[in-house]
């Protein structure tokens, strides 16, 4: 979207600097066939800067359908853990769930105002609300993690070894959509390569059937419960913002 948009101002400008040049030709020389050329490349010019600034308004419309999409997924995701009645989770679904709410009004709000605003602000609001939303499927991940992990425990205390193994591998895999989904916003890679590290550790605990794996995963769930604690703080700022 950004090349689009880069190419709708220069048109724009474009359009100034022919407008500039036919009203010059007109005063210096009088020309009628050079008006002639430049009222034509001007017209041409007007077409293809309202095709740009459309291209732009449709691609917006694009990201936030798909912005729409991902927060119902996450919405989806929310429930079946608080179906799943995973214990401590019980808050922080419940915080998540508002803010999701909350979030998913406010890009409606914002897709409806975005035809009143230039298309450079309407653009710089759109990637607001995208940045948002993939750090809402995120914090999703991440207390998708702390269920496996959580039940991991579980399976570790009856000995059930290769179960908790198995739930251990599914939070790995949950932990990488998450690095995924944040793609190259890179401000939260030291809280993700802590729980990563801690993840790991507790997979190798289970695997070497060890006395500390209780403890290990306790330092999963905390790791993770920081991550989670700083995107919840994080959401809650924005959703401050006007």
């Amino acid at each position: 979207m950004e090349q689009i948009m880069s190419m709708a101002w220069y048109n724009a400008l474009m359009l100034l600097l022919v407008l500039a040049a036919l009203i010059l030709a007109y005063y210096q020389f009088g020309s009628r066939a050079d008006i002639r050329r430049i009222q034509y490349d001007l017209e041409l010019l007007r077409i293809r800067h309202k095709e740009f600034v459309e291209s732009v308004v449709e691609a917006m419309a694009v990201a936030y359908e798909q912005s729409r999409r991902q927060l119902k997924e996450v919405r989806e995701n929310l429930r079946e853990l608080q179906e799943q009645a995973v214990e401590g989770l019980e808050k922080q679904i419940k915080s998540a769930r508002e803010q999701l709410d909350a979030l998913a009004q406010r890009l409606e709000e914002k897709a409806q105002a975005a035809k009143d605003v230039t298309l450079k602000t309407a653009q710089g609001v759109e990637r607001a609300i995208g940045i948002r939303v993939r750090r809402f499927m995120a914090r999703a991940s991440l207390l998708r993690v702390k269920a496996k992990v959580t039940r991991a425990g579980n399976a570790a205390r009856k000995a059930d070894f290769d179960r908790a193994d198995g739930l251990l591998a599914e939070a790995v895999e949950l932990l990488r959509n998450v690095r995924e989904t944040l793609d190259d916003d890179r401000s939260y890679d030291e809280l993700l390569n802590t729980v990563k590290t801690a993840l790991y550790e507790a997979t190798a605990a289970v695997r070497a059937h060890t006395q500390n794996i209780q403890p290990k995963i306790e330092k999963v769930l905390t790791d993770a419960d920081q991550f989670v604690g700083h995107l919840e703080a994080e959401e809650g700022q924005e959703a401050k913002r006007p």
